[in-house]
């Protein structure tokens, strides 16, 4: 479906383009975008460019307790007040997605690459954002400009769809935390709106102020919890029932799938949101440093801990055997954020300004 949008939105584009060369087109040409919404109409000459970003969901501020008591490192309970309203990803980023995106940035000279990496190319940065060298990678550079996707080759993938598989709608990995804000980034200067992240020194955030960001970012520790226990204190994104395999892909003893799985295919949890792949799937990537012990203390619109060595990683994965890590205050960490694996990945998200 997507592949077929891009092939109708570029169809109209070149129509467009037609039109502005005085082809006498424009009483007869114009372009209908259809939502649950309704209908909105544009005329062709009127269109310079077509970008796509993800799904997003409304958060409403509110009050929680982040931790459970029980969860490792979501032992300690604290009442959190998060004051603004958020955007999240509806689901998490995917191949295509970040493919769109990097190529986009590629393009614009914002990063470099190699058939084996991609690496940041602005405010003097050269951190790596995507390992494509890994047999996990869905995402390959072909060393002339032109990004493409590809079945995992991993012996994983192979296994869990014998019959191949479309790796489009699976959630992007292999991705480091710079790769993950940097994709942020890459959203805010489509959409004009101010970058979020520096890339150099420590890559802080709005300069320690996620929340008062103009641009995309990736979600606070406390903005993902709250979203995933939206909003009864549920132990899991679904609620209080044990984790299996009708809920969310994960290792219940044995491989659910065994790989990933497409994002949306388990029922939307939590419901009140409609948010998908809160628990399982991949790992996603926070905004905060990572610190086992946030006290007890009421902390409003928390940032998390000045500096530090790991990013928070959030939600289990599809290899989790362990079901404490798919609860909503399992708090846990990956690595450094030059770090990739074939089990993290992330979502957006951004705050909503009056």
């Amino acid at each position: 479906m997507r592949r077929r949008m891009i092939v109708v939105l570029g169809l109209a584009l070149a129509l467009g383009v037609m039109v502005s060369q005085g082809q006498g087109l424009e009483d007869q040409w114009d372009m209908r975008v259809h939502s649950l919404n309704g209908t909105r109409h544009f005329a062709l000459v009127d269109v310079d460019s077509i970008t796509f970003h993800p799904r997003m969901i409304t958060v409403p501020a509110g009050t929680f307790i982040m931790g459970d008591g029980v969860a490792p490192c979501g032992e300690d309970e604290h009442d959190v007040v998060l004051t603004r309203d958020f955007y999240l990803g509806q689901h998490e980023v995917t191949n295509q997605e970040y493919l769109e995106a990097v190529q986009w940035a590629y393009d614009q000279g914002y990063v470099t690459a190699t058939t084996s990496s991609v690496w940041d190319n602005l405010d003097g940065s050269t951190s790596q954002l995507l390992d494509l060298d890994s047999e996990y990678s869905e995402i390959q550079f072909d060393g002339a400009g032109r990004f493409h996707l590809r079945e995992a080759p991993s012996s994983y993938a192979q296994s869990a769809y014998p019959d191949g598989y479309d790796p489009s709608e699976h959630p992007v990995r292999e991705v480091t935390w710079y790769g993950s804000a940097r994709y942020c980034d890459w959203l805010s200067l489509q959409a004009a709106l101010g970058r979020a992240y520096e890339h150099n020194g420590d890559w802080s955030c709005n300069e320690g102020d996620p929340y008062g960001a103009e641009g995309y970012r990736l979600p606070t520790d406390a903005e993902w919890e709250y979203a995933a226990q939206f909003d009864d204190e549920r132990i899991f994104p679904w609620g209080d029932e044990v984790p299996d395999c009708s809920r969310t892909n994960f290792y219940d003893n044995g491989y659910c799938v065994g790989w990933t799985s497409p994002v949306g295919s388990y029922p939307d949890a939590p419901e009140a949101l409609g948010l998908s792949d809160m628990a399982g799937n991949v790992w996603e990537w926070c905004n905060d440093w990572h610190v086992c012990d946030l006290g007890t203390t009421p902390v409003i619109d928390p940032t998390g801990p000045g500096s530090g060595y790991h990013r928070v990683v959030r939600g289990g994965s599809w290899s989790s055997s362990d079901v404490y890590k798919l609860r909503c205050a399992y708090r846990y960490y990956a690595g450094p954020p030059y770090y990739s694996g074939y089990y993290i990945g992330f979502r957006a998200s951004r705050t909503i300004h009056p």
